[in-house]
C-alpha cells in the first residue's frame, strides 16, 4: 500500500509510521479545536476516526469523570489507539474497530461526539452524521475538527478518496442531518463546526 492511500486506512508498518506522524503533526490544529469544544467533565464521549489515539487520550483528560470511546475503520489505527490509551483501556476507555456509517453505540446513549481530520474520507458523508446523529442523546453535541490546508494545493488532488470539505459544507451537511444551534469557528485554515442533538 503507498503512503498516499495510508491516509485513508493506514496498515502495517508504514501505516504505523503514518499514525505517530499524524499524533504529532496534528497536535497543533488538535489543542486549537479542544479549545472550541464545550466537553462535559462527566459522560459517554466518542472520538470516530480516531487514528492514534491521541484524542481519545486528549478526551480522557478533560472528561475526568466519564468514559470515552474511540472508532476507527483501520486495524492498525485500533492497534495503536489501545497502545496510547493503555492505561486507561478496560476502565475508562474502549477501543472498537468500525465505521461511521454503522457505530457501535446504542440509540440515544453518547453525550459527544468528535471527529478530527476523518470525515474527508467517508464515502457517505450525511449518512455518517445522521447516525451518530442517531447514538447522541438529546441535547448532545457532535463536533468536527478538520485542518484542510490551504486549498490551492489541492489536496484532494494528491490524496486518494479525499474530499476537503468547507466549514459551510460541514455546517450545512449537520443541519441536512437534524443538527440545530450550529456553531462555526474559524482560524486561518482550521475550523470546527458543532450542532447539538434536539
Amino acid at each position: 500500500m503507498s503512503i498516499k492511500e495510508n491516509f485513508s486506512n493506514p496498515k502495517g508498518l508504514l501505516g504505523s509510521f503514518m499514525l505517530s506522524g499524524m499524533n504529532k503533526g496534528h497536535t497543533p490544529m488538535a489543542k486549537w479545536g479542544f479549545s472550541r469544544l464545550d466537553l462535559p467533565e462527566k459522560g459517554d464521549v466518542a472520538d470516530i476516526g480516531c487514528g492514534g489515539g491521541y484524542n481519545v487520550k486528549r478526551l480522557l483528560e478533560t472528561v475526568k469523570a466519564g468514559h470515552v470511546y474511540g472508532v476507527d475503520i483501520s486495524e492498525q489505527s485500533v492497534k495503536k489507539s489501545k497502545a496510547v490509551n493503555k492505561d486507561e483501556l478496560g476502565r475508562r476507555c474502549e477501543i472498537f474497530r468500525g465505521s461511521a456509517e454503522k457505530l457501535p453505540f446504542e440509540n440515544d446513549a453518547l453525550d459527544f461526539v468528535t471527529a478530527f481530520e476523518t470525515v474527508y474520507f467517508w464515502p457517505d458523508i450525511l449518512s455518517c452524521f445522521k447516525e451518530i446523529r442517531r447514538t447522541l442523546k438529546t441535547g448532545g453535541k457532535f463536533a468536527v475538527i478538520n485542518d484542510p490546508g490551504d486549498p490551492e494545493k489541492h489536496w484532494e488532488e494528491k490524496i486518494p478518496h479525499m474530499t476537503a470539505y468547507s466549514a459551510q459544507e460541514i455546517r450545512d451537511l449537520m443541519e441536512q442531518a437534524g443538527f440545530g444551534d450550529i456553531t462555526v469557528a474559524e482560524e486561518k485554515y482550521m475550523y470546527c463546526v458543532a450542532g447539538i442533538k434536539k
